[in-house]
């Protein structure tokens, strides 16, 4: 059953919100069959570049690349595709939270019940396996660093027994059984190696690895065919062209917004599994185009971006100049040059607090009263029991006793020591 358009458009639009890595909806599916577990056996891989992933269905998310050669441990089937542990060099994610770290850092212990392993270190990725409390599970060491890959808000760890995935039936070869005494992975754990934090599917061989082995050992004699890989249906094609049609969209969109807020991280993440994964190879190239012209036109964007931002820069330091001028800048001297006082005496009191009419009082050597004083422009409290000179204006005021003088320039002439 195809998803309705509205909900596509919905789920992409989640996807698209989404931090970490995407899943391609390609199909939904009508309640699938259970797994049915059996008796686990030995298998090997029979092609290059085949694909395991988290469910059982080409609309799941591939998690890991297999190669010729490859053996995996089966413990069920599922409309055709097999149930196996996940291979040790496979992606493997905890959340980080629900984990508690030993003192070395090359091992956690689970400190939830029912924790999920996931295959990307995000909530979106569907399940891979529980593990419960008190579950011991192995670091995923970085090589060059020492430390345990983490990201974000997950940590890697070398797969569970409770960690597993699917591959379509077509692909794998039984080998033998396994003894339960000797159920184990067969995959080797990927010790000291680099590794991608970022990285959820490994890039499959270029092209056909050689027959010839490492020590020189002749090829093996005979070789079974590989049974031609499983064609997509219609549907299913019909359904990604529509699927990537409204991904385009999405893009046409983020790309009418203003610089500064286009965002194209995620949706690049999709056109990479389109790119990487598509059923149709068409999809596969115009994904590739679009990749490439997201790439480009970030570099214009990210040019932009830093026009803008080194245009308010300037803007900023600009103001933050002309504030600190006006903040320094003094008022112009006024000339100091010989002056015509209209008045001289000392400075005190009216007893009156408030500036006007007037605030201070001028009195003669024997303590008349001469005028009383007012100085808009200044702090005549500074000129207090000073023997002054000034100019200025006189006037007089209805019910005030004395004349004022509206002070234009105040010079001390004595200072109290001189006195």
């Amino acid at each position: 059953m195809n998803l309705p358009y509205f909900t596509r458009v919905a789920l992409l639009a989640a996807l698209f919100a989404a931090p970490a890595s995407v899943m391609i909806p390609v199909q939904a599916q009508e309640a699938p069959a259970p797994t049915q577990a059996e008796k686990p056996w030995l298998g090997r891989v029979k092609g290059d570049g085949v694909r395991l992933r988290s469910g059982a269905g080409v609309n799941h998310a591939p998690i890991h690349v297999l190669d010729k050669g490859d053996e995996l441990v089966v413990v069920g089937t599922r409309e055709g595709w097999m149930q196996v542990r996940l291979p040790k060099a496979a992606a493997c994610w905890v959340a980080s939270e629900l984990v508690v770290a030993a003192a070395d850092g090359k091992s956690y212990t689970v400190k939830g019940d029912r924790v999920n392993l996931r295959g990307s270190p995000d909530t979106n990725s569907f399940p891979i396996g529980q593990v419960g409390k008190g579950k011991q599970l192995a670091a995923c060491m970085d090589g060059q660093t020492g430390q345990a890959v983490v990201s974000e808000k997950y940590v890697r760890v070398i797969p569970p027994e409770e960690a597993t995935a699917y591959v379509s039936g077509e692909f794998i070869e039984k080998v033998r059984d396994i003894a339960p005494e000797k159920l184990v992975n067969p995959q080797p754990a990927p010790e000291e190696r680099k590794v991608d934090p970022n990285a959820t599917v490994e890039k499959p061989s270029e092209g056909p690895k050689s027959d010839a082995v490492a020590d020189g050992h002749a090829p093996k004699a005979e070789e079974k065919p590989v049974p031609a890989k499983r064609q997509p249906t219609k549907e299913e094609l019909d359904d990604e062209r529509k699927t990537f049609d409204e991904l385009r969209i999405m893009l046409r969109d983020e790309l009418r917004k203003p610089a500064a807020e286009v965002n194209l991280t995620n949706l690049r993440k999709m056109f990479e599994q389109y790119a990487e994964f598509a059923l149709d190879e068409k999809l596969q190239a115009e994904a590739k185009a679009l990749i490439e012209k997201i790439d480009a036109t970030v570099k214009l964007l990210e040019a932009e971006k830093k026009r803008l931002a080194d245009e308010q820069a300037k803007r900023a330091a600009e103001l933050e100049r002309i504030k600190k001028e006006a903040l320094e800048k003094k008022e112009p001297k006024e000339d100091m040059g010989p002056a015509n006082y209209i008045a001289k005496g000392t400075v005190g009191s009216t007893g009156n607090l408030a500036k006007t009419p007037a605030s201070h009082r001028m009195f003669d050597e024997n303590g008349k009263v001469l005028y009383d004083l007012r100085w808009d422009k200044g702090d005549l409290a500074k000129y207090w029991g000073k023997f002054v000179g000034v100019t200025g204006e006189i006037k007089e005021y209805e019910g005030w006793p004395y004349k004022v003088i509206v002070i234009k320039r105040i010079d001390i002439l004595i200072e109290d020591d001189d006195k």
